[in-house]
């Protein structure tokens, strides 16, 4: 079979359950975009955007839904799980309950709090460092990339960091909710550490409603707007989605950015010759192997991108990493390149579900790199250990990370 009858690939083969998608998504998401910018993928009842343009445009458009609850037999339904009993936490809300919700949270996690935040986790960083016991081999994931981005926000929530070792368990047991091949044991595994998170939350709310504190949660239980406030189910919809999708996504960005630059040591040179270029090389390791692979919209109404009908009702993927790699926006896309005049990227959505969390993000993954490489300058990868990334449904991440700085 020629290149040009190559079937695209479609259904879960643009997903990490498929090892080539896994591993060298741009092997699938380039023919895309060269063949099917707009492909609709009959296996779910979607359309699959791969084109900047196409996916910024979707992203942007504030009349999409964003909730998850599109219609019967397409892809949220069959890959996510989403029934009616669906409540979704602050990412994927719609207005009005979005713009509430979102209204009362900005103000009590803002770039001002963020900031106040840097030296608590500098220090975090510095500590998880010096625990390191065996510079010679050591898997940067599970000593430092998974911890880090745990701690800070329970600092930042205000939550015991005594519990982070039950915090990770727990939040780890959630991401199950992203695998749509689990077991019956994983579905009990579930089940529990919802609970077990829900409770613990529960009784960290009840005792700041009795004593506030200087944390994230006695301001939510604070903030108020046009005489609303969030009741208990609401912060703990915020705590969650910062535990679990916040620190993941974080923890896949600083291992991704690792990676990158160990694997570029022209670039790690000029990171270690110039420790400012930190912010940038953060934008690029965003840019260049991005922590969430995809955005979801709804179409509201019936509708055209880029001449191909959607209907009402249909899922729309937008393939971020595949934004990212576009040549029309991007030069040289595959080129991992710290000094990239353009800075722009898809990796935190857009529009009216831009990720609040992205000040954070940055912060915790700046941060992370700067003391890493401060510490560690002669950092190199271990050659005796392959990479493997995790199969987890539109979150890209390393599984292990074994490096040496001997």
């Amino acid at each position: 079979m020629s290149k040009d009858e190559t079937v695209v690939p479609t259904g879960m083969a643009l997903s990490h359950f498929d090892p080539v998608f896994r591993e060298r998504p741009d092997e699938y998401l380039d023919m895309l975009r060269l063949r099917e910018p707009v492909h609709q993928d009959r296996m779910f009842d979607r359309v699959v955007l791969t084109r900047a343009a196409d996916v910024e445009a979707v992203m942007n458009n504030r009349k999409l839904a964003s909730d998850r609850k599109s219609r019967a037999g397409s892809f949220s339904p069959v890959q996510l799980r989403v029934d009616e009993t669906f409540r979704p936490l602050i990412r994927h809300m719609d207005d009005p309950d979005r713009k509430r919700l979102r209204n009362l949270v900005v103000k009590a996690f803002n770039q001002a709090a963020v900031d106040a935040m840097r030296p608590r986790i500098t220090e975090v960083a510095c500590d998880l460092l010096d625990d390191i016991g065996d510079p010679s081999c050591f898997d940067i994931m599970d000593a430092y990339a998974r911890p880090l981005p745990m701690i800070a926000i329970a600092l930042m929530l205000g939550v015991d960091t005594a519990r982070c070792d039950d915090l990770k368990r727990w939040s780890e047991g959630k991401l199950q909710v992203f695998n749509r091949q689990r077991t019956p044991e994983q579905e009990v595994t579930l089940a529990s550490c919802d609970a077990a998170l829900v409770g613990y939350l529960n009784e960290v709310i009840q005792k700041r409603r009795k004593e506030r504190r200087a944390d994230l949660i006695s301001s939510l239980i604070d903030v108020e707007e046009d005489g609303e406030q969030l009741d208990a189910a609401e912060i703990i919809g915020v705590c969650k989605a910062l535990l679990i999708a916040g620190s993941v996504t974080t923890t896949d960005l600083i291992g991704n950015a690792v990676l990158a630059l160990l694997q570029h040591p022209k670039e790690l040179s000029k990171l270690l010759a110039e420790p400012n270029l930190v912010r940038s090389a953060v934008e690029e390791a965003l840019r260049y192997d991005s922590p969430v692979m995809q955005g979801t919209r709804i179409a509201t109404d019936a509708m055209q991108i880029g001449g191909c009908p959607v209907a009402a009702g249909q899922t729309i993927t937008a393939m971020l990493y595949a934004a990212n790699h576009d040549p029309e926006v991007h030069p040289y896309p595959k080129r991992f390149d710290i000094e990239r005049p353009d800075k722009r990227h898809n990796s935190f959505g857009g529009g009216a579900h831009f990720c609040l969390g992205a000040p954070l993000a940055r912060a915790e993954a700046q941060i992370a790199l700067s003391m890493l490489f401060e510490q560690f300058p002669k950092l190199r990868l271990r050659t005796d250990r392959s990479l493997e990334r995790r199969t987890m449904l539109n979150l890209n991440g390393l599984k292990a990370l074994w490096v040496r700085a001997d």
